[in-house]
């Protein structure tokens, strides 16, 4: 797909939403109504094993989890192409 100049410059100024998942637990119902205040819930990643970077629910990177001024961050490590990302966008009709 042949994507312009001008719609190139439309995305880049496009909101998108990031999220980090840090991993995944498999659990029942039951035992996530079980849970009480200090439970511990094991996730499917070893520690420091980094967050998966989401953009409009979907994988472009991981990354490590780090704390700035009291906030959780993440310092990107690895990440898709800029011409993949641009071109999902304009695969999924975001633009």
């Amino acid at each position: 797909m042949e994507i312009t100049t001008q719609d190139y410059n439309a995305l880049v100024d496009t909101e998108a939403k990031v999220d980090v998942i840090l991993g995944h637990a498999d659990i029942t119902v039951k035992d996530f109504l079980d849970f009480t205040e200090g439970d511990i819930l094991a996730l499917n990643k070893v520690a420091g094993g980094g967050g998966d970077i989401f953009v409009n629910e979907r994988v472009v990177g991981i990354g490590d989890i780090i704390v700035i001024e009291e906030k959780l961050a993440i310092r990107v490590q690895d990440s898709m192409s800029p011409e993949k990302v641009v071109n999902f966008f304009f695969d999924e009709k975001t633009v």
